[in-house]
């Protein structure tokens, strides 16, 4: 008999939880394009034993065979020696949301099949390091290299998400691109950059991946950073520029929480990824014996439009920091959009060519007025 292994991209022990109660054992991502399967049964039982070594004493069994085949045509077991798929034990979910955890081990799989090294940021993991009390978030957060972003939203095109690309996208402006949840029901945020961080976008992921620990999400070892680094991230997140509006008071103070809980390490860390103009303030208030002054450090590079509330204006500040080689296909795509840019703007191009043409006419129409109302 050939030797089977389980073969997953993401599998969660059931048992005990809630869904365990409705009578499902595992949940497991196939290895290879598939939602997730729910085992239960003789097929959970059968499952488990090749995941852990034990497909040997399945050699005899016809039933189990027949199960085994079935397994293996829904991608979650497999008779190819040594598959880069295969799984040594089974973890039970410590997300609120089992799925979204399997959607951290789905990301990592993925991004490891097309060489792209990848860490998650934010979400329940700070709750699992003490810097937030909230456990749940509603999408996941990962950060790669500069390009990779793009091709990993490709890859998971497959796995059903969508990307939302923007006029911006490629041009280091935006510093995450969001993947539509589709059927899974999670988006997922592929950092490049992140806000307020003022050192060269691959300099700066070197120093985060260096700060990263391993951690297990749906019996996947995934990285996040560790909490010192992790309060930096959190604190930025609190104090970045929205839609014109600079932090206010509560957010200050929950800036200055999160690095307080972080430890005095942040300093030195907000100093090496040269985040110390958004977090003088914070790091003053959390640290008021060790903090430093920062009368020359400089605002980061897109601090300037996002602190601008009017639309057009903030992208023509963003433009000024487009590289100019790419100047002309941003102008181009923010008056005349692609389909795909326009949905993912929230608005509704129709179906017929001559609607799609009108709207971008419109769009082109609007623009010119507004930026005629700023002279």
């Amino acid at each position: 008999m050939p030797s089977w292994s389980a073969v997953s991209f993401g599998a969660l022990d059931l048992r005990g939880t809630e869904l365990g109660e409705q009578g499902f054992d595992l949940v497991v991502v196939p290895a290879r394009p598939a939602v997730p399967v729910f085992l239960m049964g003789r097929g959970a039982e059968v499952w488990l034993m090749i995941a852990q070594g034990r497909g040997g004493e399945l050699e005899t069994d016809e039933e189990a065979l027949e199960v085994l085949s079935s397994l293996e045509e829904m991608g979650i077991a497999s008779r190819e020696p040594g598959h880069s798929a295969q799984l040594q034990g089974v973890t039970q979910p410590w997300l609120v949301s089992p799925i979204h955890e399997l959607v951290y081990a789905l990301l990592a799989h993925v991004a490891a099949a097309h060489d792209i090294e990848i860490l998650f940021i934010k979400g329940p993991a700070l709750h699992a390091q003490g810097l937030r009390s909230r456990q749940h978030s509603g999408d996941v957060d990962c950060w790669v290299q500069p390009g990779d972003d793009l091709r990993l939203a490709e890859a998971m095109r497959s796995w059903g998400w969508k990307p939302l690309y923007s006029p911006f996208t490629g041009t280091g402006v935006t510093h995450s691109l969001t993947l539509d949840a589709g059927d899974w029901g999670c988006a997922i945020d592929v950092h490049t950059r992140f806000p307020g961080i003022d050192s060269p976008p691959h300099a700066s992921f070197d120093i985060v991946r260096a700060e990263s620990e391993p951690r297990v999400f749906a019996s996947t070892s995934c990285l996040t950073p560790r909490v010192a680094l992790h309060g930096i991230v959190a604190a930025l997140h609190a104090v970045r520029p929205f839609v014109g509006s600079p932090a206010g008071a509560a957010e200050l103070e929950e800036a200055s929480a999160v690095l307080r809980a972080a430890g005095v390490e942040t300093i030195e860390l907000a100093e090496r990824v040269n985040a110390v103009y958004a977090l003088e303030e914070p790091l003053r208030r959390a640290f008021p014996a060790e903090a430093r002054s920062y009368e020359s450090a400089r605002p980061p590079a897109d601090w300037g439009w996002r602190l601008t509330a009017s639309a057009p204006r903030r992208h023509l500040r963003a433009l000024r920091t487009v590289p100019l080689r790419k100047k002309p296909a941003v102008i181009l795509r923010l008056l005349w959009p692609t389909v795909a840019m326009m949905e993912a703007a929230g608005e509704a191009p129709g179906t017929s060519w001559r609607r799609k043409a009108a709207t971008r006419v419109q769009r082109v129409a609007a623009a010119v007025r507004r930026l005629l109302a700023m002279r």
